[in-house]
C-alpha cells in the first residue's frame, strides 16, 4: 500500500479487490470504479458500476 501511496479508505478497497481476484469472480460491482481501476488491470478488467 506504501509503494501505491494509498492512504486510509483506500487499503479496504485494496482488499475487497485481491479478495475477489483470489475468489475468481467474474464481475465486482461498485459505486467507486476509480476507487479498484488504479489497482491494476486485472481488476479493472472485472469492475462494473450496478444501473
Amino acid at each position: 500500500m506504501t509503494t501505491l501511496n494509498l492512504p486510509g479508505g483506500a487499503i479496504f478497497d485494496a482488499l475487497i479487490a485481491q479478495a475477489a481476484l483470489k475468489a475468481q469472480v467474474d464481475v465486482l460491482l461498485t459505486l467507486n470504479p476509480n476507487h479498484f481501476t488504479r489497482l491494476g488491470n486485472a481488476i479493472a478488467q472485472i469492475i462494473q458500476v450496478p444501473t
